[in-house]
C-alpha cells in the first residue's frame, strides 16, 4: 500500500516548465527566421511571463521546500497579496518562520 504523494511531483512539473521554455524559444527562433516580429514580441512576452510567474511564487516554493506546516497561509497570501511587496515579503517571513527557536 502507497501513501499518496503530492499533486504534482517535482520532475513532472520540472519537466513541464522546460517544455514550455522549449516552445517559447522555438517560437521566438521561428519568428526570428521567417521576419515575423508578431511570433519575436508574443515569445519575449511569454518568456518574461514565465519568469515572474517563478519570482511572484518564490514564498510558496520556499515554505513547501523547508516542509513548512503554515504552507496554506504562505501560499494564500502569496496570491492574493504577493503582486504588492507588502504581503511578499510577509509571505517569505511567515515561510522561513522557524518555531523550535520560540
Amino acid at each position: 500500500m502507497s501513501t499518496p504523494g503530492p499533486a504534482m511531483n517535482p520532475p513532472l512539473l520540472r519537466n513541464l516548465l522546460f517544455a514550455l521554455l522549449i516552445a517559447i524559444f522555438l517560437l521566438w527562433c521561428a519568428g526570428s527566421w521567417a521576419g515575423m516580429p508578431l511570433l519575436v514580441e508574443i515569445s519575449i512576452w511569454l518568456g518574461d511571463a514565465l519568469v515572474m510567474a517563478g519570482a511572484y511564487l518564490v514564498p510558496t516554493a520556499t515554505a513547501a521546500l523547508v516542509k513548512s506546516p503554515r504552507l496554506r497561509q504562505v501560499a494564500l497570501i502569496n496570491v492574493l497579496g504577493g503582486w504588492l511587496i507588502v504581503p511578499w515579503i510577509a509571505a517569505m517571513a511567515l515561510a522561513l518562520k522557524r518555531d523550535d527557536l520560540a
